[in-house]
């Protein structure tokens, strides 16, 4: 599995070539499975923070400050890890996908 930045942005010259693509064209997009690994670890990282900032609501209810503030900083990092993933994923896609035709 391809470890990805926290910090992974989107070259702008895949953002350039995008926005350059007709919106209505029909695309083929060719991806890897490194590609599909950030979407789908993406987006499981994004559920599991969710988790913890249901465990942070639990932990505040329950006046427990120093758990609720280290589960927010646990969902924070996750929110980051997940962002970095899913820029990962669309920088392939945009950096890849040609007009189909």
């Amino acid at each position: 599995m391809t470890e990805v930045s926290e910090a992974a942005q989107i070259a702008p010259q895949a953002i350039a070539r995008w926005t350059g693509l007709p919106e209505d064209a029909p695309l083929r997009i060719s991806l890897t499975r490194a590609d599909l690994d950030n979407l789908l670890l993406g987006l499981r990282t994004l559920a599991i923070g969710q988790s913890e900032l249901a465990a942070a609501l639990v932990a505040h209810i329950n006046q427990d400050p120093g758990e609720c503030h280290e589960a927010v900083l646990r969902a924070g990092d996750l929110s980051r890890a997940a962002f970095g993933r899913i820029n990962g994923f669309a920088g392939a896609i945009m950096a890849g996908a040609v007009p189909e035709g």
